[in-house]
């Protein structure tokens, strides 16, 4: 799919906006081209409510924001839910390609439907998984975020 092709569908761009795709990066008038410029684009751009897996990046990157280990508990990861404001932020899923693929399904629920048994993830919450590689994590989280490599 092309440019033209995205906007001959009907979508608009906003002046300045960046247009991210899963299978060719980003897109838009200003494409950044070092990680230091991909990592800022992340920070500056709110994409989707899809979450990101970014691969090559670092939690040291996003370590200004939320930051919750993936061996976290359920009960754990439903009180780090319920204490996001309704301001933009991100929380970033930290060693998520170090744990087993049992242990990620607990995320899927909150990439697939935005919340975890009773808690909803806000809206202007965006959810970041740095991973060194994009295998290590199961398909089912693959499926459910935009991959970029940075």
């Amino acid at each position: 799919m092309s440019i033209r092709s995205v906007f001959e569908k009907g979508q608009k761009r906003r002046k300045n906006s960046v247009i991210i795709r899963p299978d060719t990066g980003w897109l838009g008038p200003k494409p950044a081209k070092t990680k230091a410029e991909k990592i800022a684009q992340i920070k500056t751009e709110f994409i989707d409510e899809r979450a990101l897996l970014i691969e090559g990046a670092e939690v040291a990157d996003f370590a200004e924001y939320l930051c919750i280990p993936a061996k976290i508990t359920t009960q754990e990861l439903i009180k780090c839910v319920d204490s996001l404001k309704k301001k933009k932020t991100f929380m970033v899923v930290e060693g998520m390609d170090k744990v087993s693929a049992e242990e990620q399904e607990k995320f899927v629920p909150l990439l697939k439907d935005r919340q975890i048994l009773y808690s909803k993830l806000p809206e202007k919450v965006q959810i970041l998984i740095p991973v060194k590689k994009v295998k290590s994590v199961s398909r089912a989280i693959q499926s459910l975020a935009f991959t970029l490599k940075v």
